[in-house]
C-alpha cells in the first residue's frame, strides 16, 4: 500500500481491503448520494491529505442495489525517512524535504441482491496513483436466521497491485492481497446487540517501503529498507450497543480490537463513542480511542553491521508505540417532504496524539517519533 493510500485511510478510519463491519439486509430502498470531504494533518510540519469521496447508492427493481464509490485524495508535506544518532547517541529522525505532493483517484463500484433472508454481493474497484496502481475484487453473502435476531457474514477480496518509485527506476514490483471475513451479530434483547467480527489476510510480494531507509551506525552509511516477502494478519474485533431509551434514545458503542501479524507487532485498540440524539434532528457523538502496538521483530531506530540482517527496517510505523484520541461528531437531519425525501449533514473533528510512553509497557526511548495529529471532516447525505 503506498503512503497516499495510506494516510487517506487512516484519515477516513477506513478498514483494508473490506470492511470489518458487515450487515445483512438490504441497506438503501431509496436512491442516496452522500458527499464526505476530509482534512487529515500530522504535526511538525510533516504530511497533510485532503480527501474528496462521493458516493451514490440506487435500488434496481425489488432486490438488486447498485453502488458507486469515488474517491480523490492529495497529499503534500514531508514523510520520515532516516533515523541517525548523535554524538551523544540519542536518535534524531530526518524527514524528507517538504515538497512531497502526490493524488490518488480511486473508482469501487458493487452491486448486490436481497433475498428473504440471504444477501449477495459482489464488487471491485482500481486505485492509480503516481507510483502505485492497484486493483481488487471482492464477494460476500450475509445470512438472516433465528427470527432474523442473528446474521452471519462472510466477505472475500483480492487485491493485484503494482508499485514503482519516483527516483528508483529499479523499483518496478507486484503484490497480491487476500483478505478474508467471518462475522456475527447478534441481537440480544430490544435494546441491545453484539458483533464480532475476524478478518484474515495473507500478503505476497513487494512489501518494503521504497522511500525508507536504514542507517547503520558504525560504517555511517544507509540501505534500502527490506522486509519479509509475505504477511498474515489476523484481527478480531467485538463492538457492544445498548440504547438508553430514557437518555432521548441515546446509545453506546463500546469497540474492542486485537490485532496480530507474523510480522510481531500485536496491537490493541479500544474504542467508545455516545451517540446522543438532542431535539429536531440534532445529534452529537464524543469519542475515545486508545491504541497501543509492540515493534515489529526486525524493526530498530537505527543498526549496526553486526547486526543487520537481510530483514531490516526503521519505518516508524512499525516501531512500538500508542496512541490516545478524542473526537466530537455533530449531525442535523432534514426530513423533506418533496423529490429529496432527507438531508443529512454531519461534521467531525478528532485529534490522536501518538507517543512511544503511550505503549502498554512502553517508555520515553522512541520519543524523537512523537507526534500528533487531527481530522477534520464534513458531509451532506441526500435520500431521495
Amino acid at each position: 500500500m503506498s503512503l497516499i493510500n495510506r494516510l487517506s485511510l487512516a484519515a477516513l478510519a477506513l478498514p483494508g481491503i473490506v470492511a470489518e463491519d458487515a450487515y445483512a439486509g438490504r441497506v438503501d430502498e431509496t436512491f442516496s448520494t452522500d458527499f464526505q470531504y476530509a482534512h487529515y494533518e500530522e504535526s511538525n510540519d510533516r504530511m497533510e491529505v485532503d480527501v474528496f469521496n462521493l458516493t451514490a447508492v440506487a435500488p434496481i427493481g425489488k432486490n438488486f442495489t447498485a453502488s458507486l464509490d469515488l474517491v480523490r485524495d492529495t497529499m503534500s508535506g514531508a514523510s520520515p525517512v532516516l533515523n541517525v544518532k548523535d554524538g551523544q547517541g540519542n536518535v534524531q529522525q530526518f524527514l524528507s524535504s517538504a515538497s512531497i505532493t502526490d493524488e490518488r483517484d480511486a473508482l469501487n463500484a458493487s452491486l448486490s441482491y436481497a433475498f428473504d433472508d440471504v444477501d449477495l454481493s459482489i464488487g471491485g474497484g482500481v486505485s492509480d496513483e503516481n507510483d502505485y496502481f492497484s486493483g481488487h475484487v471482492n464477494a460476500g453473502v450475509s445470512w438472516a436466521l433465528n427470527k432474523k435476531l442473528t446474521t452471519l457474514n462472510l466477505t472475500g477480496s483480492v487485491a493485484f497491485d503494482e508499485i514503482t518509485a519516483t527516483g528508483r527506476p529499479e523499483i518496478n514490483e507486484t503484490k497480491t492481497s487476500q483478505k478474508y471475513l467471518l462475522g456475527v451479530t447478534q441481537i440480544l434483547n430490544k435494546d441491545s446487540l453484539i458483533q464480532s467480527n475476524m478478518t484474515f489476510a495473507y500478503h505476497n510480494g513487494y512489501l518494503s517501503d521504497p522511500y525508507k531507509r536504514v542507517y547503520i551506525e558504525d560504517t555511517a552509511t544507509q540501505v534500502n529498507d527490506a522486509r519479509p516477502g509475505n504477511k498474515f494478519q489476523w484481527a478480531w474485533l467485538t463492538r457492544y450497543v445498548h440504547h438508553f431509551k430514557a437518555a432521548n434514545k441515546a446509545a453506546l458503542h463500546a469497540d474492542y480490537r486485537l490485532y496480530i501479524d507474523d510480522w510481531g507487532v500485536d496491537a490493541h485498540t479500544v474504542e467508545l463513542s455516545w451517540f446522543q440524539p438532542i431535539a429536531d434532528g440534532w445529534q452529537i457523538v464524543p469519542r475515545f480511542r486508545y491504541y497501543t502496538q509492540d515493534k515489529a521483530d526486525f524493526y530498530q531506530a537505527t543498526f549496526t553491521s553486526s547486526n543487520l540482517g537481510a530483514i531490516h527496517s526503521s519505518d516508524y510505523r512499525l516501531a512500538g508505540f500508542g496512541s490516545i484520541g478524542a473526537g466530537i461528531k455533530l449531525t442535523k437531519s432534514f426530513l423533506m417532504s418533496g423529490f429529496v425525501k432527507e438531508v443529512k449533514l454531519q461534521t467531525a473533528f478528532d485529534y490522536n496524539d501518538r507517543k512511544a510512553s503511550y505503549q502498554i509497557g512502553g517508555d520515553n526511548s522512541g520519543s524523537f517519533d512523537d507526534y500528533s495529529f487531527y481530522m477534520v471532516t464534513a458531509s451532506i447525505n441526500a435520500r431521495f
